[in-house]
């Protein structure tokens, strides 16, 4: 029975690689705040069907980890949950709006999605720095990898793999503003948890009807960096591992989250866009920006990559 398990009250919806790990992690340490276990079950996304991407190393993650059946899904939550809020952080419910949402509003008409947005050049190269830190793009060029992104989603490659793609928001934010209310859909940015985690943690929390405590969001830590890895083979089989479902429930048994973060982020090199890269790639999103900035123009305040600045 549906009744039997709480429903969740809150997504935070995407865009990949734009801040959704650092802030589901922080709601996770609110006590009063529950988070699914998995963080990402992709259940909006690909509720009812199997997923069978073809991207290298699609096989062993998504296709195994993706929580589709109903009763599955809700069994991730508590049995009378006494908690303020409840939900999960699949990045795919943002870019695969048009599956999601009729779910979301089935399952619960109520609920509250939190949109998070990164400069668009940006989100595409960290999602590519993410994947080739793991071993898994086969290509060392970041541009050769955007041309060769129509293929890969000809063939099916999964979502992170559609660096430019993933980097278009006015779709998918244009649709959850018309089937939502106004009040059920939050937008902020990689920028402001860059710049002030801890405030913009407390907006959250409101924005989710969890009154923000003193100290909410000050101990953190910055989590699922990305950059380029300094030891590739070690990476590589960090990678390996995180594939093989003993191995990955040992690491989580014998070490803290936080202790996996702060090693993950030592193996890393944060590097910024090239230059030519951004002068390639922006001119793509201008459009799409236009649209989006359109759409947040009331707020007080936006980043200087959406102002046009």
């Amino acid at each position: 029975m549906r009744d039997e398990h709480a429903v969740p009250t809150f997504l935070v919806a995407g865009a990949g690689r734009a801040g959704t790990t650092g802030l589901i992690e922080g709601l996770r340490s609110d006590p009063r705040v529950f988070v699914t276990d998995p963080k990402e079950p992709h259940y909006f996304a690909f509720h009812g069907e199997r997923p069978d991407f073809r991207g290298p190393g699609d096989d062993r993650h998504i296709n195994q980890l993706a929580v589709t059946g109903e009763k599955e899904y809700l069994a991730l939550y508590p049995v009378r949950a006494d908690h303020l809020a409840l939900g999960e952080g699949s990045v795919s419910t943002l870019y695969f709006h048009e599956r999601s949402l009729p779910e979301i509003l089935r399952i619960n008409p109520a609920m509250r999605v939190v949109v998070l947005l990164r400069e668009p050049v940006e989100r595409a190269y960290s999602s590519f720095q993410y994947l080739s830190a793991l071993g898994r793009e086969p290509l060392e060029d970041f541009l050769a990898a955007v041309a060769d992104e129509p293929r890969r989603q000809n063939e099916n490659w999964h979502h992170l793999w559609h660096y430019t793609a993933m980097s278009m928001y006015g779709d998918a934010l244009g649709a959850f503003r018309k089937e939502l209310s106004e009040d059920q859909v939050g937008v902020w940015f990689f920028d402001d948890l860059e710049r002030d985690y801890a405030g913009t943690f407390r907006e959250v929390l409101g924005f989710l009807g969890v009154p923000p405590l003193p100290g909410s969001g000050e101990d953190v830590p910055r989590v699922n960096a990305s950059g380029k890895p300094r030891f590739p083979h070690l990476q590589k089989a960090m990678w390996w591992a995180s594939g093989r479902p003993v191995l990955q429930s040992t690491a989580r048994t014998v070490t803290t989250w936080h202790f996996r973060e702060a090693v993950k982020a030592r193996l890393i090199t944060r590097q910024t866009v090239p230059a030519e890269i951004r002068r390639e790639l922006a001119p793509r999103f201008a459009e799409d920006l236009q649209r989006v900035r359109g759409m947040l123009a009331g707020r007080a305040s936006l980043p200087a990559w959406l102002e046009g600045r």
